[in-house]
């Protein structure tokens, strides 16, 4: 499960844009009304808009769900992206940047099926609740 976070942090900083979407599973939904493919189209609007994205992972508590192949984890967080343009924008921040994920193993793999933000997310300038 740590090493799927990991992979995760690394890909995104990356801008795979493959390998991400195949991190997530076919069941994905979010607070956000997003499913698999829109969650893959902003993505790939993110992986444009920002030339490169930093994160650092400070804190992760994981939990394996009752359900067999079911794990919960809260990551803490700073994200900064560094738009074409060279500026800088905080997406999350410390303590404000908190993720609630919900993972499923999917032949025999992680994939990500659920994230809830505690704090307003600031991507491509908008704020995102």
């Amino acid at each position: 499960m740590h090493k799927f976070i990991r992979q995760a942090e690394r890909v995104v900083e990356k801008k795979n844009l493959f390998v991400c979407v195949n991190m997530i599973s076919n069941d994905y939904a979010d607070n956000f009304g997003n499913d698999r493919q829109s969650l893959t189209y902003l993505i790939k609007e993110i992986f444009g808009y920002y030339r490169k994205l930093f994160i650092r992972i400070e804190k992760i508590e994981i939990e394996l769900g009752e359900e067999q192949g079911r794990a919960h984890a809260e990551i803490l967080a700073s994200v900064i992206g560094e738009a074409r343009d060279n500026s800088r924008e905080k997406i999350m921040e410390g303590e404000r940047g908190k993720l609630k994920i919900r993972l499923k193993k999917e032949e025999r793999e992680w994939k990500l099926l659920e994230v809830e933000s505690f704090d307003a997310l600031r991507i491509m300038g908008e704020s995102v609740t």
